[in-house]
């Protein structure tokens, strides 16, 4: 399979979950705004949407279309993907470490349990559950994230004629 395909496929993969990472921005935006220690968790997710948003222009336009693009969409690509890279880095780190040491994540669990009004049976294991898958898809986004960030940075090697200004020849 050659590697445009797979970056094609991973795009478009990207993109759909970057659409449901837009409403949780929105959400995270509103939660920053009252505590603003989630800001910088606000900035990196929008570092990814951003991310996200323009490789698939620049795919879609500058690769498949070949048709110009401004240098800003390149500025956009490598600045969002440095901050992409970092959260991606992060989340792996942090999953990891979640993964191979389940007591945090029970600790966590029973903590949030101990908050709950009412104690519901089984939903101890149901949430410890649901973390864990959380944890595996999140791990799986940040790998995909990081292959992504660094076929683009080729590809922006590769079509830098894509940014350059077209010539009127006639």
């Amino acid at each position: 399979m050659n590697n445009l395909t797979v970056y094609r496929i991973l795009t478009y993969v990207l993109l759909a979950i970057g659409g449901f990472l837009a409403l949780l921005l929105l959400g995270m935006l509103m939660a920053a705004l009252a505590n603003p220690v989630l800001l910088l968790p606000v900035f990196l997710l929008a570092c990814v949407l951003i991310y996200t948003y323009c490789s698939f222009r620049f795919l879609s336009r500058g690769i498949d279309a070949h048709m110009y693009c401004r240098p800003s969409l390149r500025d956009l690509i490598r600045v969002n993907g440095y901050g992409t890279m970092g959260f991606a880095s992060l989340t792996i780190v942090n999953c990891i470490m979640l993964m191979m040491n389940p007591s945090t994540l029970n600790e966590v669990v029973e903590q949030a349990m101990s908050m709950q009004k009412e104690q519901v049976e089984g939903m101890e294991e149901m949430m410890i559950s649901f973390m864990n898958y959380t944890i595996k898809f999140l791990l799986f986004y940040s790998i995909g994230l990081l292959l992504h960030i660094f076929i683009t940075f080729r590809l922006l090697r590769q079509h830098a004629d894509a940014f350059d200004l077209p010539s009127n020849e006639a």
